[in-house]
């Protein structure tokens, strides 16, 4: 998921400002003067997760993540979280709760305000629906507050102060239950967690310690020169206005959506606080261009169909933001039923925006010098508990021996048991 910020327009808009500022390698450095230190709930939180099985292991392949290709998924995430972090963080001090709060969205999503995934979650913090509704969020057709960073900092806030009420002696158990629920965290057993909730919460224990070693808000001033560039457009009171008028170009369009994620259908519905769109403000440079935006809905020309490849972190949700779809059509055109999909699986879209940038091919397999033979998963399965199932399996060489991330294994998936 972290990886596909590469397409994400943004990017270039930062670098153009200044070249290097995300894409440039980074060599990771140990700090010996400067290092922010945690508040007491994060050394508990810490504390809590480094008690958890196999806390080597997965602290290993959470820094091989971020460190890898010159650090470029640590840099992605830091970039996207310089953008809004400063105001969480104030968000988060006038409510007297802890700082560190601010991290789990760089490890929810990436800090990406467009994010929408299984189970219906939107928005950075990944929030639910029921939850967003509870706290007050305007949620409805063509228009989702969980997008808008200002009103998520509120809602976050108020969920946050609610799950440390519950939880006031476990800051893990307060993370488990705004992420999954309360009843995660009230039924939290760390003799039997699952494996993909076991690396995620091994790799937020990585980005806390990680994150503090860095300079902070290193982008937050390009960021507000980059905003500049950006301003509000709206059609006469009485005239629609579609997404698809906006621009010509598909990278355009993509960008248009990406700064407008709050709008979730095509056409754009004004509110109290969005009441127009964001646009280029040298895409206003010709007064009839602007006007061409403004009318009646697009006549559909017949869709181009073509193909997009699974890539490791994507599910429905973010496919579907990324090439401009919806959810339940691509289910449609390809049989689907739930949110399940695979790395490697070819899906048959129709429209959209497709990728400008070639995918990458998936690596070759090394597992050709093991024994191994087949399981196929069944629900409620882990690594963990099919390791535990096989007298003499590993788990570290189980993960080792498949490239399905654990927080992607999913019933009928076919993954390699070693042998001996």
């Amino acid at each position: 998921m972290i990886s596909a910020f590469e397409e994400s327009p943004w990017i270039a808009e930062l670098e153009a400002l200044e070249p290097d500022c995300i894409l440039g390698p980074m060599l990771p450095e140990l700090m010996v003067d400067g290092v922010r230190g945690h508040s007491s709930w994060a050394d508990r939180l810490i504390a809590e997760l480094e008690a958890l099985p196999l806390a080597e292991h997965h602290a290993d392949r959470a820094l091989d993540r971020l460190l890898a290709d010159g650090m470029l998924r640590f840099r992605l995430v830091q970039a996207a979280s310089d953008r809004h972090r400063p105001a969480m963080e104030s968000a988060l001090s006038e409510a007297g709760l802890p700082s560190e709060w601010a991290v789990l969205p760089m490890v929810l999503t990436g800090w990406d305000a467009a994010y929408y995934g299984p189970g219906r979650r939107a928005g950075a913090w990944a929030m639910d629906l029921p939850t967003a509704l509870a706290l007050g969020l305007d949620i409805r057709r063509g228009w989702d507050e969980r997008h808008v960073p200002g009103r998520m900092a509120q809602a976050a806030c108020l969920r946050i102060a609610q799950v440390q009420d519950v939880h006031p002696e476990s800051p893990m158990r307060q993370v488990l239950s705004l992420v999954r629920g309360g009843q995660a965290g009230q039924a939290f057993d760390a003799d039997a967690v699952e494996a993909d909730l076991l690396g995620w919460l091994h790799l937020l224990r990585v980005m806390l310690q990680v994150d503090r070693n860095f300079r902070r808000d290193r982008l937050h001033a390009l960021w507000a020169l980059r905003e500049r560039d950006w301003v509000p457009f709206s059609c006469a009171e009485a005239t629609p206005l579609y997404f698809s008028h906006h621009r010509d170009t598909e990278w355009d369009l993509r960008a248009l959506r990406t700064e407008n994620p709050w709008f979730t259908t095509d056409s754009i519905g004004r509110t109290a606080s969005r009441p127009s769109v964001q646009v280029r403000r040298d895409w206003l440079a010709s007064d009839s261009t602007a006007a061409g935006w403004c009318g009646a809905r697009p006549f559909p020309s017949a869709p181009l169909t073509w193909n997009y490849t699974v890539r490791p972190g994507d599910v429905l949700g973010t496919i579907a933001r990324r090439v401009g779809l919806r959810i339940e059509d691509i289910r449609r055109w390809n049989q689907i039923e739930g949110d399940l999909i695979r790395v490697g699986q070819t899906l048959s879209l129709r429209g959209g925006i497709p990728p400008e940038t070639s995918q990458p091919a998936s690596p070759a397999s090394s597992t050709d010098a093991t024994s191994w033979t087949w399981h196929t998963v069944e629900a409620g399965e882990s690594y963990w508990s099919i390791a535990r199932d096989h007298p003499g399996v590993d788990l570290v060489d189980l993960l080792d021996l498949n490239e399905v991330a654990p927080e992607d294994l999913r019933p009928g998936m076919r993954i390699r048991i070693p042998t001996r």
